[in-house]
């Protein structure tokens, strides 16, 4: 990232904190440096269709979690350009590195591995895509899923926030939230793998081949918690569900 975006980035989290202490803050301060913070966000490729063969770019905050994307209750955040067809939702999961930032805000940045949620995922013709998008120093993973809308489902927050968005006829008809617990979860891709449900974008590879199958997949049996991280109040806690629509 090019240091003036870094420092711009830098200026607008200190005002936003500024702004967040403050019990009557401008509002017209606050829009604008909302609507500033949401331009700044770069476009990271987090899958690729398994149906269509688009790429899907989601606009997020890779610069560290102390930023208003990652908010988990009021995230500042700026809509895809565009989402393929058979788009249904984007998790994800993060390995802290060493200490995380602490921001004034809760973060839910999601398991420290990658994980699939069945209910959605062990539908007919629903795959999903895993590609690691690396948050400054943590190691991060967007999990997405494609495919017919299964009937009578809920779907998965959009990683990093407490709702998700609903589709139909590939226009966004308003907001629906699921409850974040690991009982619902499957840690385990492997058999996911192998049967075709889970594929995988290879880090690094910039052709963003979409491959199929559990030989050579960097995903699979890595250490770490499953359970879900939040952070908050200067406090880091792993948790296995949340009581509601909050984080705690």
């Amino acid at each position: 990232m090019p240091d003036d975006r870094t420092a711009e980035r830098a200026r607008l989290m200190a005002e936003s904190f500024r702004l967040l202490a403050q019990d009557s803050p401008d509002p017209n301060r606050v829009r604008d440096v909302n609507h500033r913070y949401r331009a700044l966000l770069p476009e990271v490729v987090v899958a690729r269709c398994p149906d269509s063969g688009e790429p899907v770019r989601w606009p997020i905050d890779v610069y560290g979690l102390d930023g208003r994307f990652w908010d988990y209750l009021n995230s500042i955040r700026r809509p895809p350009s565009a989402l393929p067809p058979g788009w249904l939702a984007m998790t994800g999961a993060l390995r802290p590195a060493g200490e995380p930032e602490h921001p004034p805000f809760p973060v839910v940045p999601g398991p420290d591995v990658p994980f699939v949620v069945p209910r959605v995922l062990d539908n007919p013709g629903v795959r999903a895509v895993i590609a690691e998008v690396r948050v400054g120093e943590h190691t991060g993973w967007a999990i997405s899923y494609f495919g017919p809308k299964p009937e009578a489902v809920p779907l998965v927050n959009l990683w990093g926030a407490n709702k998700y968005p609903v589709y139909r006829d590939g226009v966004n008809r308003g907001w629906a939230w699921d409850r974040p617990r690991v009982s619902q979860y499957d840690f385990e891709l492997t058999p996911w793998l192998r049967a075709g449900k889970v594929l995988w974008l290879e880090p690094g590879d910039e052709s963003l081949t979409l491959r199929e199958g559990l030989e050579g997949c960097p995903f699979e049996g890595l250490e770490g918690r499953r359970l879900i991280t939040v952070i908050e109040n200067g406090v880091i806690e792993h948790v296995a569900a949340f009581a509601g629509h909050g984080a705690g």
